[in-house]
């Protein structure tokens, strides 16, 4: 399902958007990228329309929109190509 972000959702977010930025740029220090989680929580998050995609009671990804135009897309890395049944 696909669904609206809550605040209650920020945690998971933001907790997803570090692990596949870690995982996909592995040529940057991961500690770049944790010193950005403050920035994502209070500014990059909150002024982006956001969406995430829950199996059952887990979120698996979510994405963003600014302006009417897709900003970012992120899947958890474990479940990058996982095909859950339908």
């Amino acid at each position: 399902m696909i669904r609206a972000f809550t605040m209650e959702d920020m945690p998971t977010v933001l907790k997803i958007w570090l692990t596949a930025s870690i995982d996909a740029h592995h040529f940057i220090a991961a500690k770049f990228w944790q010193e950005q989680l403050n920035d994502m929580r209070l500014f990059y998050i909150p002024a982006a329309e956001n969406y995430l995609y829950q199996h059952g009671t887990q979120v698996l990804g979510f994405y963003s929109l600014y302006e009417n135009k897709l900003a970012a897309l992120f899947v958890k890395p474990e479940m990058q190509g996982f095909d859950p049944p339908r």
